[in-house]
């Protein structure tokens, strides 16, 4: 019976909703998915230090072919952009090109998942639709995943990839752009002192910038949450974690102590799980007079960019504003 009920609820989720109107869309996504988050905690009812690594791994591979479905199912691949995979890419790596791109910088998308699912099929066609907005070259790659992987795979991955990057496109300037868990990777390179390429802006879409269980802030924020369990949330960072502590300035950036950053545009929702680890490293960006910009939408979820809404274009907007200022310190 519950796999009938998730069907359904999958069918008008992806099937149903993008076909109507974009007027209408946000209102139904938000009475929707709070019903996805309830299935999450029925899949997830035992406590961590109960669930075997056989059962974190059915987990991660359900999770990983229902984010690869909803990818391609939320967004369209953008009709004038091209995507070639990169062939001597250590790493799953693929190129989008949109017709008429800048020649002087190009883009790095670090996916969203949780460290634990997401991939160039979930996130490439999000990612041609920014493509084609920013008329900027970008590049998409795959790293280890938990729990087959753990802390530092996925950060020694991107590190990896980021410098291929930097070799193949020599003189270029670079725009990273980090969606939830990507958001806290391109940030862990940011702050890490053993790493020293950095790009020229950087940009945050619902970061995940803090591992740790210490804010206690988002106790009052699971309920209002639609999308993500907070159990859920501090589990998958424990078990990227692995054996280091969750609060490494690398893993959770908002402990980090740097001099100098990037410019960066961080997006978040007022109402999701995430929204004072954006708050809490602006405050760090600030101390240090860095060029910034938090901007900040109501009555949303986690990685709204990530759905066919009307507020997703508005978002989409603002990083082609940030993308192509010179200087972009101004407010919301």
């Amino acid at each position: 019976m519950l796999k009938i009920v998730v069907k359904l609820l999958d069918v008008f989720t992806l099937d149903y909703i993008p076909r109507l109107p974009i007027s209408v869309r946000t209102r139904l996504f938000y009475i929707i998915l709070p019903l996805r988050k309830y299935r999450d905690k029925i899949r997830m009812n035992k406590p961590v230090n109960q669930v075997t690594y056989q059962e974190r791994v059915e987990f991660a591979r359900v999770s990983r072919e229902g984010i690869n479905y909803s990818g391609i199912k939320l967004n369209e691949f953008h009709p004038e952009v091209d995507i070639t995979k990169i062939t001597n890419a250590k790493f799953n790596t693929h190129k989008l090109t949109p017709k008429n791109p800048k020649s002087d910088v190009y883009g790095i998308y670090f996916h969203g998942g949780g460290y634990y699912s997401g991939s160039v099929i979930s996130h490439k066609n999000l990612l041609s639709q920014i493509t084609a907005s920013t008329n900027m070259v970008t590049y998409i790659f795959e790293y280890r995943l938990s729990p087959e992987a753990v802390f530092p795979s996925a950060h020694d991955d991107s590190k990896e990839i980021v410098t291929f990057l930097d070799n193949l496109e020599v003189g270029k300037d670079s725009i990273w752009i980090g969606e939830s868990a990507g958001g806290g990777l391109a940030t862990g390179l940011c702050v890490d002192d053993s790493f020293k390429l950095r790009p020229k802006k950087l940009i945050l879409m619902s970061p995940w910038l803090d591992l740790s269980n210490k804010n206690k802030d988002r106790n009052y924020l699971k309920n209002k949450d639609i999308l993500i369990l907070l159990d859920g949330m501090h589990m998958m960072g424990e078990y990227y974690a692995g054996e280091h502590d969750p609060s490494n300035p690398i893993l959770s950036p908002v402990f980090a102590d740097f001099k100098e950053f990037p410019d960066v545009l961080i997006q978040v929702c007022s109402n999701e799980l995430l929204y004072n680890d954006a708050v809490e490293f602006s405050k760090k960006l600030e101390t240090i007079n860095s060029n910034f910009e938090l901007q900040v939408w109501d009555n949303l979820w986690h990685a709204w960019q990530f759905f066919p809404i009307k507020e997703a274009e508005d978002a989409r907007e603002k990083i082609v504003k940030f993308v192509n200022s010179e200087s972009y310190s101004s407010s919301k």
